[in-house]
């Protein structure tokens, strides 16, 4: 699998004892902006899951790196063991390091060798652990990245100080990253491209951009573009193509042109089960999916040239969504 189509930057696998230690770094984790497994922050997700086989999912496929916390208790519990072991099929057949060791003792686990470098656990505060595993990850261009908290997402919507409404924005988000995630590059390119530069005169359930301009922002015939916008309704978009009345101040004389727009809507197929039929029916009302659709888009390209914005939608980098991972444009 592909770094950058990993859900999880790091996945954190413990003991309940060493909790009080380990829930510390997750939360430095989060406020550096790292995509960190940690079970209390699935909770909601696990909610009925078939948790052997979802665990095995996670520390097997769905991660870049897996923290071991290595202990007398990790050795003796049964559900440390199984995520040892799905993390160990996992460094069997990657190339470079998957498991990253950080010892509160020297318990000896069956498949870890001793030779394998790790942190020594009684010189490092959680904090500073949690500093080590970011330099681990390095600065590399992020792909597939949605922060783990989106609070300039929240500023641009307003609902800093609502945590319910935050978790629904937090909802509609991810639903709008999974269906890009799931689109081709240029379905994606077309589609960020339409809801960035579409006419400002929006509407809350449709957007409209003017053909020809699209077609030289994308760099895309206007056929294409229709082939694009047409092939997926499966992801909840809809899309027309219609010819637009010319305005009444025109200049007079003949026409030159015809003017052809998009016209695009979004639906939401995500059921959002945490919320009930009653929140879901007011959310909409103050966050229509559009809506999040355009502040999602245009502050993930905030502080971006036009060129430099494109080239993070396309890889769908939101950075830009969250303090901690937000930067100024280098030039």
């Amino acid at each position: 699998m592909a770094e950058r189509n990993f859900e999880y930057d790091v996945a954190l696998s413990f003991a309940g004892e060493q909790r009080p230690y380990v829930v510390q770094v997750a939360q430095e984790l989060r406020s550096h902006g790292v995509r960190v497994f940690y079970d209390d922050y699935q909770k909601d997700n696990l909610w009925g899951k078939d948790l052997y086989a979802h665990l095995t999912e996670v520390y097997q496929h769905m991660c870049r790196y897996c923290v071991v916390f290595v202990s007398k208790d990790y050795a003796a519990k049964v559900w440390p063991t199984a995520e040892f072991r799905s993390a160990q099929a996992r460094a069997i057949t990657k190339k470079g390091e998957y498991i990253l060791p950080a010892r509160f003792d020297n318990t000896s686990i069956p498949g870890l060798l001793h030779t394998v470098g790790y942190i020594d656990l009684s010189t490092k505060t959680p904090e500073q652990l949690a500093r080590s595993i970011v330099k681990k990850l390095g600065n590399e261009p992020r792909h597939n990245y949605l922060p783990p908290d989106l609070d300039r997402l929240y500023f641009r919507l307003n609902v800093v100080d609502d945590e319910v409404a935050r978790s629904f924005v937090d909802s509609r988000a991810a639903s709008l990253f999974g269906a890009l995630s799931r689109m081709t590059p240029d379905e994606r390119d077309a589609v960020s491209s339409l809801i960035q530069f579409a006419c400002a005169e929006r509407e809350p359930d449709e957007l409209h951009i003017n053909a020809d301009y699209l077609s030289r922002i994308t760099g895309k015939s206007i056929p294409r573009l229709r082939g694009l916008l047409g092939g997926i309704g499966s992801l909840g978009f809809s899309c027309s193509f219609r010819e637009d009345s010319h305005d009444e101040d025109d200049l007079p004389g003949e026409h030159l042109g015809q003017r052809y727009f998009f016209h695009f809507r979004w639906v939401d197929l995500s059921t959002h089960e945490q919320f009930t039929i009653e929140e879901i029916d007011e959310f909409n009302e103050l966050f229509p999916e559009l809506i999040v659709a355009i502040e999602m888009i245009e502050g993930a390209t905030e502080d971006r040239c036009e060129d430099c914005g494109r080239q993070l939608l396309k890889r769908l980098d939101f950075s830009q969504l969250a303090r901690a991972t937000a930067s100024k444009d280098a030039h």
